[in-house]
């Protein structure tokens, strides 16, 4: 009888372990990667940050606190000021994320020249720039500039409200603060149905960066192709003109610095205009900006 007894256990035992669930070809998501990195002086305001992560990371992300957001296994970072500031450097693989943290001491303000380029964008204080309201205020084109592709007509401003109410402000701290006044000209790439007029709101997740923020700018004398000084804007998100006009092409997600040429710039006493160009790798984007 016990004998028998036993017998019903065991069978009530297999009867349970082969109902439980399996799943075939199922992977094991992987050990989390190790993060780690190292920060060197450039000069007295600008860091690189090298990450030295392991583990396979195939995502790479940096917060300098007071400073922004920036993406790649390596981020080169403007600190225009005085201060110690705290650094997080998250990696992601399969397996999840690892963080690591640090800081880095600024020991002097960025040197502000006030003269040049520098002056004619902040005026040695602020100034505010827009798109121009005129016909060719965006233009796309080929690498040599021999032929135009596309144009924004003559009604820009009227066609696109959203865009023409937009914002950049230059202050001579090195601050650049985008305002896009509640609304933007959003497009498919950043993941809306249509393109057309939309509330800041929908840039959400990834392309919440696009919206009004802070970001750093710097100028670069003489760096352009011909010697034209260039502008360089720092924070993932920072843009001017159209958030997908990067330097490594037309992007789909906010990239960490994107760097323009001034090819042109006017001032007639009352307003200033000022053109610039953005190398896309394989193309060229120019916009025109005024400020009064």
């Amino acid at each position: 009888m016990k004998a028998l007894k036993l017998f019903a256990v065991l069978a009530s035992a297999f009867a349970i372990a082969s109902c439980e669930p399996t799943v075939p070809g199922k992977t094991e998501l992987g050990p989390l990667p190790t993060a780690d990195y190292t920060m060197t002086y450039i000069d007295s305001n600008n860091v690189r940050l090298e990450s030295q992560s392991t583990g396979e990371p195939f995502m790479y992300q940096w917060n300098v606190d007071g400073v922004g957001t920036f993406s790649g296994e390596v981020a080169e970072v403007f600190i225009p000021k005085m201060g110690v500031y705290n650094i997080e450097h998250n990696v992601f693989n399969q397996g999840g994320h690892a963080t690591a943290t640090g800081q880095v001491e600024i020991f002097k303000d960025a040197d502000f020249v006030c003269a040049g380029s520098a002056e004619y964008l902040t005026d040695c204080t602020a100034r505010t720039w827009k798109l121009a309201p005129q016909a060719g205020a965006l233009w796309v084109g080929p690498l040599d500039g021999s032929q135009t592709w596309w144009a924004i007509g003559a009604t820009a401003a009227t066609d696109r409200p959203c865009a023409w109410n937009d914002e950049w402000t230059f202050n001579s701290d090195g601050e650049m603060i985008y305002d896009t006044k509640g609304d933007i000209w959003a497009e498919t790439y950043m993941g809306v149905a249509a393109d057309g007029c939309q509330p800041e709101s929908v840039l959400t997740g990834d392309k919440a960066p696009w919206g009004s923020g802070t970001h750093q700018f710097e100028i670069l004398p003489g760096a352009g192709l011909n010697g034209e000084d260039q502008i360089k804007v720092s924070g993932l998100g920072g843009f001017i003109g159209l958030p997908k006009a990067a330097n490594t092409g037309e992007v789909s997600s906010p990239v960490s610095s994107i760097t323009y040429t001034i090819l042109s710039a006017d001032d007639d006493g009352t307003t200033r205009t000022m053109e610039i160009e953005a190398n896309c790798a394989t193309l060229l984007w120019r916009f025109t900006l005024y400020s009064e």
